[in-house]
C-alpha cells in the first residue's frame, strides 16, 4: 500500500498512510498547498530533497516532481546563493519548459520557511544508469546522444542563457519517445547585461564534467556547456570519470589506451575539451554542422589547421555567442504517466540509490558547492575533417516503421519512404531532399475508383471504364448487323454493360497497365507530429508534412 510522505526535514518517522491529512509523528501537515501529496523520496543534496507527489486538485492526479530548498544554517553568504539559484532554477523553467525536451514547470511558492518547485515529472532513465546496466555506450550512440544534446543546448543557449551541469545524471531517456530530456537546471547562468560575474567566485562544479573556467569560479559561456557535453560522451564510452585522461603535466587528454575512436569523432571531442575558451568551439551549431561534415572556422584559422594552446588554461574574455533560435520552442503532446511499478524522476528508480558516485556530482537538482582547484598545461593537436552522422542515402525504407524514433540528423537523401512511417519521430536537422514519398489518393480518384470497382489505380480506372464502353458497342453493332433492329441493339448494349460492369467491378483491381504503376491507396508516407525542425527537405515534402501535422517550427 502507497504511503503518503512528510516533508518535515526534521520528522524522525515521515512514513504514513496514504489518506492521512497530518503526519503522525511530528503532525505536520501531509498536503503541501493543500494541493500536493508526496509519496516517496526520491533524491537528496546538499541544500535540498526531491519527492515524487501527485496532484490533488487535478482530476487525473498526474505525478509531480517537488523539489524542496531547506535553509541553510550557519552561513549567510551559502544561504543567500542557495536561494538565488533555486530562484533562478524557477525562472529558467518558466522561460525555457515550452521546449518538450525540457521538464515544465508547474509552481514555485515559500511555505513553512522553505521553498518549493513543481515541475513535470519524467518517467525513464538517466544515462548514467544506462551505462551502468548496459556498460559503454559505442561510438554511434555516444554520437546520437551528443547530437539531440546538441539540439537541446543551442535552445537553451538562444534564450542567452548557460545550463552549467551538464552530465549522464541530469539526462534522461524519456521512456515515452526513447527521447533525451535536460534536467536539473540548478546551477543555471544567464547570460547579459545585469549578470554580475562576481557571483562566480562560489565555484559550482561537477567533477570531472565541469570546465576550468567554471571550476575555477570564473565567467562561463555557451561553450562551457559543450566542454561539459564531450566529458559527459567520453565517461558514456569509458564508464570513468573523464579527468581520469587529462594529463595535468601535458595540458593534454588522452584516452587512446581505452577508446578506439574514428580521427573525425576524436577531433571534435578534443576541440570541445581545450582548456580555453577561445580554442573551443563557440556554439552548439558549430557542433553540429562538424559533425555533418560542415567545414567550420577554427579561432585561430581553418580547421585544417592545428591548434595552439596558449599557457594559460583560461580565456580572459569567454565568448557569450548565442546560438540563433532556429530550433524554436515547441511542447509536444503531454502525457499522464501510468500507474508505476517503481518510482522515477530524474530518472532515479526505487531499486536503485538514491545517489550517485560523488566524482558525478548531485541527482537531486541541489548543486554541490566546493572549493576550486584549477587545470593548467599546454599541448597541440590537429583535428580531422569531422565525419558524418547515420547515413541511410539512397535506402529501400518501403513500408518501414520508424514511429517515435530519434533520427535526427540523419541523411535520408534519395530514400524510398513510399509507405514508411515517422509519425511521432526525431528528425531534426535530418536531410529529407530528393525522396520517394507518397500521398493518399485524391479525392477525385477515390470517387473514380468507386465507380470502377476495386480498381486502385488511375491505369485500372481507366481500363474498367474502358472494358464498359467497348462492352456496350460491340454488343450494339453485332446485334444491329445481324437483326437490322435499332431497339434490339440498344437493348443487347444495355444487357453487355450491366455484366460488363459486374465482372469488373469484382476483378477490376487486378487490372493494370505498364504505364501506370501500381500504388497502395491506404499506406502512405506518414509524418504525423514529426519533429522536422531543422530538416531540409523539397518543397512539395514541407507542404504534404505541413498537411499531415509535422512540427516544422
Amino acid at each position: 500500500m502507497p504511503t503518503c510522505y512528510c516533508l518535515n526535514p526534521a520528522c524522525l518517522h515521515p512514513e504514513n498512510p496514504a489518506d492521512a491529512s497530518t503526519c503522525a509523528s511530528c503532525g505536520h501537515p501531509l498536503l503541501l498547498r493543500n494541493r500536493y501529496r508526496a509519496f516517496k523520496r526520491i533524491g537528496q543534496g546538499g541544500f535540498g530533497s526531491t519527492f515524487l507527489a501527485r496532484d490533488e486538485d487535478m482530476p487525473s492526479k498526474p505525478w509531480r516532481v517537488i523539489k524542496q530548498l531547506r535553509p541553510v544554517e550557519g552561513s549567510p553568504q551559502l544561504a543567500k546563493l542557495a536561494e538565488e539559484l533555486f530562484n533562478r532554477e524557477a525562472q529558467v523553467l518558466e522561460r525555457l519548459g515550452e521546449h518538450s525536451q525540457i521538464p515544465k514547470l508547474y509552481a514555485h511558492f515559500q511555505e513553512g520557511g522553505k521553498f518549493y518547485l513543481v515541475q513535470e515529472f519524467i518517467q525513464g532513465t538517466t544515462l548514467s544508469q544506462e551505462m551502468r546496466r548496459n556498460g559503454p555506450f559505442s561510438e554511434e550512440q555516444t554520437r546520437q546522444v551528443m547530437q539531440e544534446v546538441l539540439l537541446i543546448l543551442s535552445y537553451v543557449h538562444s534564450h542567452n542563457t548557460v545550463h552549467r551541469d551538464i552530465k549522464p545524471a541530469n539526462l534522461i531517456r524519456r521512456k515515452e519517445d526513447g527521447r533525451l530530456v535536460l534536467i536539473d537546471f540548478g546551477a543555471v547562468k544567464q547570460l547579459g547585461p545585469g549578470q554580475d560575474s562576481a557571483e562566480e567566485a562560489t565555484a559550482i562544479r561537477s567533477l570531472g564534467f565541469s570546465p576550468p573556467e567554471q571550476v575555477a569560479g570564473q565567467a562561463v559561456g555557451p561553450s562551457s556547456d559543450l566542454y561539459a557535453l564531450a566529458a559527459t560522451c567520453i565517461n558514456l564510452m569509458t564508464l570513468e570519470s573523464p579527468a581520469k585522461f587529462y594529463n595535468h603535466e601535458t595540458g593534454q587528454w588522452d584516452w587512446s589506451d581505452e577508446l578506439q575512436l574514428s580521427p573525425e569523432f576524436d577531433a571534435i571531442l578534443h576541440r570541445m575539451l581545450q582548456p580555453a575558451i577561445n580554442q573551443r568551439f563557440a556554439t552548439a551549431t558549430e557542433v553540429l554542422r562538424a559533425l555533418q561534415g560542415i567545414p567550420v572556422e577554427e579561432a585561430g584559422g581553418p580547421i585544417s589547421q592545428p591548434i595552439v594552446l596558449p599557457s594559460s588554461p583560461l580565456s580572459a574574455n569567454p565568448s557569450t555567442s548565442v546560438i540563433s533560435g532556429y530550433w524554436a520552442k515547441r511542447r509536444s503532446g503531454g502525457f499522464s504517466p501510468t500507474p508505476l511499478p517503481q518510482f522515477t524522476a530524474g530518472g532515479m528508480t526505487a531499486s536503485s540509490p538514491l545517489s550517485i558516485p560523488s566524482e558525478w556530482g548531485s541527482t537531486t537538482g541541489f548543486t554541490q558547492l566546493g572549493r576550486a582547484s584549477s587545470i593548467t598545461g599546454g599541448g597541440r593537436i590537429k583535428p580531422a575533417t569531422p565525419p558524418r552522422i547515420p547515413s541511410m542515402a539512397g535506402a529501400d525504407l518501403r513500408g518501414k516503421s520508424f514511429a517515435n524514433q530519434n533520427l535526427a540528423g540523419y541523411d535520408l537523401r534519395q530514400a524510398d519512404l513510399r509507405g514508411a512511417d515517422f509519425s511521432g519521430a526525431n528528425l531534426q536537422g535530418a536531410d529529407l531532399r530528393g525522396i520517394l514519398f507518397n500521398t493518399p489518393q485524391p479525392h477525385w480518384l477515390r470517387v473514380l475508383s468507386q465507380l470502377s470497382g476495386s480498381a486502385k489505380t488511375l491505369g485500372g480506372i481507366l481500363t474498367g471504364l474502358g472494358g464498359l464502353l467497348g462492352s456496350g458497342i460491340l454488343a450494339f453493332l453485332l446485334v444491329r448487323l445481324t437483326t437490322g433492329n435499332l431497339v434490339y441493339a440498344l437493348g443487347a448494349a444495355g444487357i453487355a454493360l450491366v455484366v460488363a460492369s459486374s465482372v469488373i467491378w469484382s476483378m477490376g483491381g487486378g487490372v493494370r497497365l505498364a504505364r501506370y504503376p501500381e500504388e497502395k491507396s491506404k499506406r502512405f508516407t506518414n509524418f504525423c507530429k514529426a519533429d522536422l525542425r531543422g530538416a531540409r527537405m523539397d518543397e512539395k515534402l514541407r507542404k504534404f508534412a505541413r498537411r499531415q501535422g509535422a512540427i516544422l517550427s
